[in-house]
């Protein structure tokens, strides 16, 4: 018997969001107080990360730890490859983190509540 990863089936038992009606995804926050919480309300704000963005705007050069700690809760966030510049004029390929548009929808009112809260703490 094979297992699905928690992170490909974010099915946690947290209920429905927004307008109170369930959906096919739950997901669990984490404290807005915390970097993994900016991280998420930058998501869920529509937002493309990388780790320097992590670093400038949060202090945390572990943006990869973040995002694999939010997969845990249910967060199906994206990493997708980009090239940028380096400072010596090669180029680099780091990963840059969003999360789906649907999954933004489904988190609704909860999640627009969940980002104002964690931008009262930063």
């Amino acid at each position: 018997m094979t297992t699905t990863p928690r992170n490909e089936n974010p099915q946690l038992a947290l209920g429905g969001f927004g307008n109170g009606t369930a959906t096919t995804r739950a997901f669990s926050f984490p404290d807005p107080a915390t970097v993994k919480g900016a991280v998420l309300a930058d998501l869920l704000a529509g937002r493309r990360i990388t780790h320097l963005d992590c670093w400038r705007e949060h202090g945390s050069s572990r943006l990869a730890h973040h995002a694999f700690k939010l997969r845990e809760l249910g967060w199906p966030i994206r990493t997708d490859e980009i090239h940028v510049p380096t400072s010596d004029g090669r180029k680099a390929m780091i990963g840059e983190y969003s999360l789906p548009a649907e999954t933004i929808r489904d988190a609704g009112v909860r999640g627009q509540h969940f980002i104002k809260a964690a931008r009262r703490r930063a």
